[in-house]
């Protein structure tokens, strides 16, 4: 990658995170994704990555500030947990679990408790008379029913049940997708000056 296009996403990941005030940086990396997305960010790393294809500022700026909304609220998730537990290595342990149970692949990379400790070093946690309390709750819930939207599930469906399953099965994920709080939430984010 050349030197303009690193600083170009440091500069807006930077401007980003000051603008949202999220006050621990998320590692951010450009790299051919074949999946088709543009952008993803891993809750698991608290890292984001950006498809090497997307070659455009514009689109770049928008698919940034999408997944930094996505690692505030792992945060905060991260934060609850902590805070519902009455212990921060046992409340990030929880949160791990939840990350792993709904996407079991993230187990081959390292979980990033470095990344969370410092967070809740600096925000604390969130309990029950936290005013984000709610918020993390329904977060929790929403990051429950995320659908599976890989590839490799379509397959499987497709395998198993045939074309027509799968294209049904396909459309009842987009709709969860879409009408999930953590994606309303992000979209909202990738359009804010």
């Amino acid at each position: 990658m050349q030197i303009k296009q690193c600083r170009f996403l440091l500069n807006t990941l930077n401007q980003t995170l000051q603008k949202n005030n999220i006050k621990v940086q998320p590692k951010i990396k450009a790299e051919l994704m074949l999946n088709g997305a543009f952008a993803d960010s891993d809750p698991y790393t608290a890292k984001i990555t950006l498809n090497k294809i997307l070659n455009c500022k514009l689109l770049t700026k928008k698919y940034i500030k999408h997944e930094v909304k996505h690692i505030e609220q792992a945060q905060i998730m991260a934060r609850y947990f902590a805070g519902i537990s009455g212990n921060i290595d046992k409340g990030l342990e929880q949160f791990r679990k939840l990350l792993i149970e709904r996407f079991p692949l993230s187990e081959i990379e390292k979980f990033n408790e470095k990344f969370y400790k410092k967070n809740i070093e600096i925000d604390g946690v969130i309990n029950k008379k936290h005013h984000l309390f709610k918020k993390a709750k329904a977060y929790v819930e929403a990051f429950k029913e995320y659908p599976d939207m890989s590839l490799l599930d379509d397959i499987d469906v497709w395998y198993n049940k045939g074309f027509s399953s799968m294209i049904r099965n396909r459309k009842r994920k987009m709709k969860l997708y879409k009408n999930n709080i953590l994606e309303k939430e992000a979209r909202i984010a990738s359009k804010q000056n």
